[in-house]
């Protein structure tokens, strides 16, 4: 790292003594590099000037964001050099809301088997609540011991991967590009689904950050017999292919790397602090299911699909892809129509509908 003035960077954070200081990013877990900024939260016993627009040192930022009055962080540079200083403005009380809104969040996601993307509407800022896990705190410690008492790691990574691993509209859409001949699209796809299959996977072990962007670093945390499905990931997500015409296999090869992923999240999910089990994920599959379904391929295929993150005993992909291109149902021993047997059909997502 460059050298900097200790004093210069205290100066763009505008600290009070009653303050928690807390430093996170990527300086912190790992992945940081030398020209990484300083990730600082300030979280303040209550709410003051600094939290006003109008009141807020803003001459002394290149930039700071707002959301109305409400000044949320501040972002600058130390002079000469490149190194930056983002600070983000907290208080006690919105962090234990937030706390209390994410165990609300991780309670929901428990009870359903489908890919979510609840915590957008939850209270819940994910990046933040992901820094608080392994976040260093520099000044007032005892506090910051005290207000992350009720964090849960284990419950973070398992809101991260039900909201990160591959779902069956992705693959979908993947199918019918393919169908279409449309190759380059699927690849397209392929790639989407690879990654967030990928992010699910580092979640199973335990990672709370929901960035794809340091994929790649997390991947390399995994244990050392996953290093050769690992490279076959960055080498595919990376590189991609050498032409158009390479297209068609390297969608094949993608499928056959994401179901190595799901085989590895169904070996360790019931090992995993926090994780719906696999029997207990297939409980909630058969929960969805009623009697009054239109059975039909395309509701067959979609569980073979969903199925796989907790059943071993399912076509590859690469089948699942076959017959989805001829319109027919994959072979499989998932009994769906038993599963519904005697069963209503489920409220809506609103809870309103039947």
């Amino acid at each position: 790292m460059d050298e900097f003035d200790e004093e210069a960077v205290l100066g763009k954070i505008h600290l009070v003594d009653s303050d928690i200081l807390m430093l996170s990013g990527s300086l912190v877990d790992g992945s940081g590099t030398p020209s990484s900024d300083f990730d600082f939260s300030v979280i303040a016993k209550s709410k003051d000037t600094r939290f006003h627009r109008d009141t807020f040192p803003r001459e002394a930022h290149m930039r700071y964001y707002t959301s109305g009055e409400r000044v949320k962080a501040s972002f600058d540079y130390l002079p000469g050099t490149l190194l930056g200083v983002d600070v983000e403005y907290w208080t006690v009380e919105e962090i234990s809301r937030m706390l209390a809104s994410h165990a609300q969040l991780y309670s929901h996601l428990t009870r359903r088997a489908r890919k979510s993307s609840s915590f957008a509407a939850s209270s819940v800022d994910f990046r933040l609540l992901s820094r608080l896990t392994y976040g260093v705190p520099l000044a007032n410690a005892a506090e910051f011991e005290k207000l992350t008492e009720e964090l849960r790691p284990a419950e973070i990574a398992y809101t991260a991967f039900r909201t990160s691993v591959g779902s069956y509209p992705d693959f979908r859409d993947l199918a019918g590009m393919w169908a279409q001949q449309d190759y380059e699209s699927a690849l397209t796809a392929a790639r989407k689904l690879g990654v967030d299959t990928f992010r699910g996977l580092t979640h199973v072990y335990g990672n709370t950050n929901r960035n794809p962007k340091y994929l790649v670093r997390f991947l390399d945390r995994l244990p050392v017999e996953l290093s050769e499905l690992a490279a076959r990931f960055r080498h595919l997500n990376t590189y991609g292919v050498h032409s158009a015409a390479d297209a068609a296999e390297a969608v094949l090869e993608w499928l056959d790397i994401i179901d190595l992923a799901f085989a590895e999240i169904r070996r360790v999910r019931d090992e995993t602090a926090a994780f719906v089990t696999g029997p207990e994920f297939l409980a909630l599959l058969k929960s969805e299911l009623h009697e009054t379904m239109s059975w039909n391929a395309e509701i067959s295929n979609e569980y073979c699909f969903r199925a796989r993150e907790a059943e071993h005993d399912l076509p590859p992909l690469r089948e699942l892809l076959s017959a989805m291109e001829t319109r027919t149902a994959a072979e499989h021993r998932l009994p769906l129509e038993q599963w519904a047997a005697g069963r209503a059909a489920p409220p809506g997502e609103n809870n309103k509908s039947a």
